[in-house]
């Protein structure tokens, strides 16, 4: 009974956690005076440059609002159109420094208070901890292509 009272547990955590990602997203929003697309904009550029399609799949928004949100982006300068180096043709979005800078310090106590927190697990644990963090994230994007055909 115990095992089964702490799987219901750790499910309801789970399930949770959107709602609290979902309130951080928010708050990190407002403090950068961004909406919550721009700011996830931000986050996903953060990991390299990419067309604007790439960006508007990122996202799961329209080809048009993707379109406002970079002109946006472009406006407040964080982020910067440029000729893609492989393909004249195409055009990337890319993380001004300055916005780069932005995005890391949103989150930089977030970061170092969860490295505080694992520092308290021991190696198994954390293995345990990577590998279950790893298997729910497949699980999320399965279960959002499963919710999202039509």
């Amino acid at each position: 009974m115990a095992r089964d009272l702490l799987i219901e547990q750790i499910l309801d955590h789970l399930l949770l956690m959107g709602s609290d990602a979902d309130r951080l997203t928010g708050a990190a929003a407002v403090f950068n005076r961004l909406n919550r697309t721009d700011l996830r904009a931000l986050q996903v550029l953060r990991a390299g440059g990419m067309t604007a399609g790439q960006l508007a799949r990122a996202l799961s928004v329209t080809s048009g609002a993707t379109t406002r949100v970079i002109d946006s982006l472009v406006a407040g300068g964080q982020v910067v159109r440029e000729p893609d180096p492989s393909d004249r043709r195409r055009v990337l979005v890319r993380l001004t420094p300055a916005a780069v800078q932005r995005v890391d310090q949103t989150f930089v106590q977030l970061r170092a208070d969860a490295r505080a927190l694992l520092e308290t697990y021991r190696d198994p644990e954390l293995e345990t901890l990577a590998r279950f963090l790893a298997d729910v994230r497949e699980l999320v994007r399965e279960q959002t292509q499963r919710l999202s055909r039509p």
